[in-house]
């Protein structure tokens, strides 16, 4: 198929990097993640060489210059993929997080993160999705997505436990099970209605981020 825009046609390429993300003709998400693979790898490799001169807490200010920008921009969007795909990334986090500690590089990392206060690569991508879930509950989205999710009374009238909970689009294929209509329902409604319900986005932040820490214990 040939696209042209004022009579200029456009070239098909395999990705194509936008704002900072590496975007594959299949979605695949493979070349932003071996992208910034490298990137983590090699700067936990400089964290690496001067910790033993620097303190914790040093090393923690730079594990979130160094490491958790690249963890953390656009999450839950390319992260939307298969674990298989992610976890290089996964064990990536958890060398940079050791090296933080000065922990031995087989020593278990859930209280080394809980220790720093640090959220779990797979818990960016559920603090994202909530807070996106926040800001579409309190109407704080562009008004393109109004009516992006549906609640149960949008469907039916009966006044049941679940019809104030938003509803999971219907999912056949895995490229809809990794989207945020299928994902956002499931964790807005794993958020205790005390965090949803805070009147500011600022503190909807502080008191989630809490709650996904303190379940670190749990995993």
């Amino acid at each position: 198929m040939q696209l042209s825009i004022n009579g200029t046609f456009i070239s098909q390429v395999n990705s194509a990097k936008f704002l900072g993300v590496h975007i594959d003709q299949h979605l695949t998400w493979n070349d932003h993640i071996k992208n910034i693979s490298a990137k983590i790898s090699k700067n936990v490799g400089i964290l690496k060489r001067v910790s033993y001169i620097l303190p914790s807490s040093i090393r923690a200010k730079l594990y979130y210059s160094l490491i958790y920008p690249y963890l953390s921009y656009c999450n839950f969007v390319w992260a939307s993929t298969y674990e298989s795909r992610l976890r290089k990334l996964v064990l990536l986090q958890k060398r940079g997080v050791r090296v933080v500690a000065g922990a031995s590089s087989i020593a278990h990392t859930s209280p080394l993160f809980l220790e720093f206060n640090l959220l779990k690569f797979h818990q960016i991508k559920t603090f994202q999705t909530g807070i996106f879930m926040y800001r579409f509950a309190h109407n704080l989205l562009p008004p393109n997505f109004t009516g992006y999710f549906q609640q149960g009374v949008d469907i039916h009238s009966h006044l049941t436990r679940s019809s104030k909970l938003y509803r999971a689009i219907y999912a056949h294929s895995n490229s809809l099970r990794f989207s945020i209509k299928f994902t956002g329902p499931s964790v807005w409604s794993s958020i205790p209605l005390t965090i949803q319900q805070v009147p500011s986005l600022q503190r909807f932040k502080k008191l989630f981020r809490a709650y996904l820490i303190d379940g670190i214990t749990n995993n």
